[in-house]
């Protein structure tokens, strides 16, 4: 009995309960494929992703062990992958590069406090923040993202070693050493860069191979199928072949490659990150090495979580979405991911997509990609030291060269022309000023045009000709009358009384059917436009009012206001009225008689 009480509220913490009840062995070969799939994917990616961290590649390899698991119990997205990403790599290393208590204790400590921050905001159901920031927005910042990474690979695809951190910097560097390219890095970034742009446009000949026709046989041939593996294993194929090739290299003698070099062996040690740390006989505690972090602790989680919830809705298929709860599944796989060496870590929309096209089935699909991770960290990190950088780069290049949103840009063009001004706003200002300032630059564009319209709503405005009633002014605001709008609706009506009407019209009517809030500002106007417009001899009916904005216009406006709740009601107002009937005049009439949007 207590069960079935509970039982909704742990199957929203825990989704796991409600898709495990339907687990069956079709959905199992599907989840397996899914994983393995993924997992090819994945580890040469983490490996690639850490070197923008300016972390070693076991260190991509080590955030990726427990994000499948625990997404697992707390995830409801089967497509998602939580792991490390390049936005989130490159927000690493600009946020732990001066940090003085060591590199691996900073980026431990971000993801511990980036997981600890998201939790909280998914158990504070804080989801609805990131729908404060519009898709113009999160297309440009995520553009300028992707440039500045590819930007920041180009030194490792040349062979040229110096340290920039924005994308102007970085490409004044680069300018400066040209002379220093390495001629064998450049020959083999360039050609793996090549290569695997050929490898992604085979996806386009080929398809998933769990897709089936209606008999239950495969839709797609063998060669279909083969083409289709080629195309989403093409990082793993080019960076076996690359070490294959760094590898004879090297014992023949010539050792003409920039590689990765030697790294740890197995897997990493299961620990709670440190709070206090001793490092080159220096003592920290965790207020001096939360204030180094500074504003990483809360731009790397929310960067994170903008990220999760934009994929997850995504491949949402319809469905509602859980911002909240995903970003308690983003925080636990952050926390727990703290303890194995992790950095911060989110869902890749790549990841996302070649799950989508495997037919995956739950989130199961993650723990498999997982067990990848951790049987190549046992058994291949000798392997792994003939890894190129160049390789690593061109990896790295490929992966975010698609996500520079061009298709959306001419979308935007061609719907709304005035969303290019966040867009365009955001965008120089990442490149220019940086990637944190950036997206607060847009921000705030999207909340100044989002006051702007609140402050400037359209008004209706329609000359209605009665021979009986006599002719009126109807006004018609078409949204909630607030303090920022208020003079202005109070100015437009009496300078289109006054000004453009003339002296011919003694009735303002005030349509309210689509005013579903007034506040005290508002109400305060409203009673000075009755007043105003007394004094000319002219009186203002409310038209179908709210009974709560009644309320308010009986409070702050003149006792002798008029009210109409019906269409009856409206014309007794016109006729009871004592205004001088005339005739309005004929150009006038031309001119109002269809709605004037104002």
């Amino acid at each position: 009995m207590i069960w079935h009480k509970t039982r909704p509220f742990f199957e929203r913490i825990f989704p796991i309960l409600r898709w495990s009840k339907d687990y069956n062995v079709d959905k199992g070969v599907s989840d397996l494929l899914t994983g393995i799939t993924v997992g090819m994917t994945l580890i040469p990616q983490s490996m690639a992703y850490a070197s923008l961290a300016e972390l070693g590649p076991e260190y991509g390899l080590y955030s990726s062990i427990s994000g499948g698991f625990v997404y697992l119990f707390f995830g409801t997205i089967s497509e998602l992958h939580i792991a490390p990403t390049a936005l989130l790599s490159l927000f690493t290393y600009s946020h732990t590069l001066h940090t003085t208590f060591g590199k691996h204790n900073a980026v431990v400590l971000l993801c511990l406090l980036s997981g600890v921050v998201e939790l909280l905001c998914g158990i504070l159901h804080l989801g609805f923040l990131v729908d404060f920031v519009s898709t113009p927005v999160v297309a440009a910042f995520t553009s300028a993202g992707a440039i500045t990474i590819a930007t920041s690979q180009v030194k490792n695809l040349l062979g040229l070693h110096f340290s920039a951190e924005t994308f102007l910097s970085s490409w004044y560097q680069i300018y400066e050493h040209i002379h220093e390219t390495k001629k064998w890095d450049a020959i083999l970034g360039t050609s793996c860069f090549i290569i695997l742009l050929g490898l992604r446009k085979l996806k386009d000949y080929g398809e998933p191979p769990l897709e089936k026709a209606g008999d239950g046989s495969m839709k797609c041939s063998q060669i279909k199928r083969i083409l289709w593996f080629a195309s989403i294993s093409r990082n793993v194929v080019v960076v076996i072949g690359c070490s294959t090739l760094a590898f004879f290299l090297k014992k023949s003698g010539y050792d003409v490659l920039s590689l990765t070099g030697s790294l740890p062996n197995g897997l990493p040690n299961m620990s709670f990150p440190q709070i206090e740390v001793t490092y080159e006989g220096v003592h920290y505690s965790f207020i001096e090495m939360a204030k180094q972090l500074g504003s990483g602790i809360l731009v790397v989680p929310f960067i994170a979580v903008l990220g999760n919830v934009a994929i997850a809705k995504a491949f949402a298929k319809g469905k509602a979405m859980d911002a909240s709860q995903e970003m308690i599944a983003l925080g636990m796989c952050n926390i727990v991911g703290s303890c194995f060496g992790s950095y911060p870590i989110n869902a890749s929309f790549s990841r996302g997509a070649i799950s989508n096209a495997s037919s995956v089935k739950t989130p199961i699909s993650g723990i498999y990609a997982g067990l990848l991770v951790i049987l190549s960290l046992t058994f291949l990190t000798p392997c792994f030291s003939y890894i190129p950088k160049p390789t690593l780069s061109a990896v790295v290049i490929c992966a975010v060269l698609f996500m520079v949103e061009v298709t959306m840009t001419k979308l935007i063009w061609k719907i709304n022309k005035i969303d290019l001004i966040p867009f365009t706003l955001t965008l120089l200002s990442c490149l220019l000023i940086g990637l944190e300032m950036g997206i607060i630059i847009g921000v705030c564009v999207d909340i100044i045009l989002l006051l702007h319209s609140s402050a400037r709503p359209k008004i209706l405005f329609e000359v209605v000709v009665d021979n009986e009633l006599g002719n009126y002014l109807k006004v018609t605001p078409t949204s909630a009358i607030t303090f920022p709008s208020a003079e202005y609706i109070r100015e437009r009506i009496m300078k289109c009384h006054n000004s453009e009407l003339g002296t011919d019209l003694y009735m303002v009517v005030i349509d309210c059917h689509r005013i579903h809030k007034i506040d005290f500002t508002a109400g305060k106007c409203l009673g000075a436009l009755i007043a105003d417009l007394k004094n000319n001899n002219r009186q203002v009916i409310f038209y179908q009012p709210r009974l709560k904005i009644v309320k308010i216009l009986k409070n702050v406006c003149p006792k002798e206001m008029l009210i109409a709740g019906s269409e009856e009601e409206l014309v007794i107002h016109l006729r009871n009225a004592k205004v001088v009937k005339s005739t309005f005049p004929t150009q006038a009439v031309e001119k109002f008689k269809q709605v004037k949007e104002t």
